[in-house]
């Protein structure tokens, strides 16, 4: 869970390392290069560099045998530099000697801390995942499980620019993906490609997403995988931030589940800075995204994200009587079946004073999803948070 302000920033961070680059493009950089550099005590370890970002990418692929994870990044010369790492290292010097002796590594490799490099654009640091990112400056063209993946610009009636994929196997386009709800002033994608279906473990899926702009907003996406003979393409979230879903293996089975937050505690009972959100996690399943959040396998990652809460909250304790907190923090200790105690401490902690509007409809919603016209009456934050906790499953009855 995340307040929301910091939400995507700071989660999805953990499994998104990419940046721009001389023809794709972190999540922020300030300059092309710095963006690398590591502490006195970690080193990448370089292996090779390329003009081509594709290639560079392949050459990073096939060094993953010999290191758990490898990256491109963009060197200030705008060469793609391919590495491994960072590792820490007490001597570069006796650690460049030692594997440039070793078999099957390049003779002129060497271990730098990076001053002239960027953050890495592509890398790939967990079995069987990769990620990308492109900024849309250039068309970029790689392969990854027998298909090309050409990855454009394009622009709208209104001259926004926004990212496009078509997919190749072969000369036959297996998947085409134009994120025409994401146009904007540039064309970046983020791209994820990991085993999602745990229907067919021995396959990879890909998750594409595009941020359309804006204050608080937000990252659209797709999700494409081969169902049967032909690949399909299916829409995801639409979450708050510009990253898109998290692709992390909470359970570790070999398949990723996406995580998110759940919005609906965004400005349900605080600014958007002071909201706080629950995790969500959810599985691919072909043409739908079904959410496990409540699955026992993911009990220890809803764990995590409540521990995570109480730490926020033992830092700062006026957490406790913020009501956009509270919120989350209940609903977390509600999808762990602790419900009954979490109630007792918001209907003691809540705040009184709140002028957020809270209200309760006393009919069923009308078509487009709004209370009838004279059904909402104001209601108290603890009568308000426990019927969005029983709408949204978090408690049943």
């Amino acid at each position: 869970m995340e307040r929301a302000s910091r939400s995507t920033r700071e989660s999805f961070a953990l499994v998104v390392l990419i940046v721009s680059a001389c023809c794709l493009g972190p999540r922020t950089i300030g300059g092309a290069a710095a963006q690398g550099e590591l502490p006195d005590d970690m080193r990448w370890i370089v292996l090779a560099s390329r003009q081509d970002p594709a290639e560079a990418i392949t050459l990073a692929r096939g060094w993953r045998e010999r290191f758990d994870a490898t990256h491109v990044l963009t060197s200030s010369n705008g060469w793609n530099a391919v590495v491994a790492g960072p590792v820490p290292v007490s001597d570069p010097g006796a650690l460049q000697a030692q594997l440039r002796a070793e078999r099957g590594l390049p003779a002129d490799l060497y271990v730098s801390q990076g001053a002239r490099f960027s953050d890495p654009f592509w890398t790939s640091d967990a079995p069987r995942l990769e990620r990308l990112r492109f900024d849309g400056d250039a068309p970029l063209a790689f392969g990854a499980d027998g298909l090309t993946l050409l990855l454009d610009a394009a622009r709208d009636d209104t001259d926004l620019a926004y990212p496009t994929i078509d997919a190749y196997e072969g000369r036959r386009v297996a998947f085409s993906i134009a994120f025409e709800d994401a146009a904007s002033f540039s064309a970046g994608a983020r791209l994820t490609i990991a085993p999602l279906d745990p229907q067919a473990p021995g396959a990879r899926q890909i998750v594409a997403s595009a941020f359309t702009g804006g204050a608080h907003c937000c990252a659209t996406t797709r999700i494409a995988g081969r169902l049967g003979e032909r690949w399909h393409v299916m829409p995801g979230a639409t979450l708050d931030g510009d990253s898109g879903y998290a692709v992390r293996d909470l359970d570790g089975d070999g398949i990723y589940e996406l995580v998110s937050i759940d919005q609906s505690f965004l400005y349900a009972y605080a600014s958007y800075a002071a909201s706080f959100a629950p995790i969500v996690i959810e599985r691919y399943a072909g043409k739908e995204v079904v959410d496990v959040s409540g699955d026992p396998r993911f009990r220890r990652a809803v764990s995590d994200d409540l521990a995570w809460m109480e730490e926020a909250a033992q830092s700062e304790p006026a957490l406790w009587r913020e009501n956009g907190f509270l919120a989350a923090w209940a609903a977390s200790m509600a999808r762990l079946g602790r419900w009954e105690e979490a109630r007792a401490r918001v209907t003691a902690s809540f705040d009184r004073a709140s002028d957020w509007p809270l209200t309760i409809c006393e009919a069923p919603a009308t078509a487009d999803g709004t209370c009838p016209a004279g059904a909402e009456r104001p209601a108290a934050f603890p009568e308000v948070l426990e019927r969005h906790l029983r709408e949204r499953g978090y408690i049943g009855g």
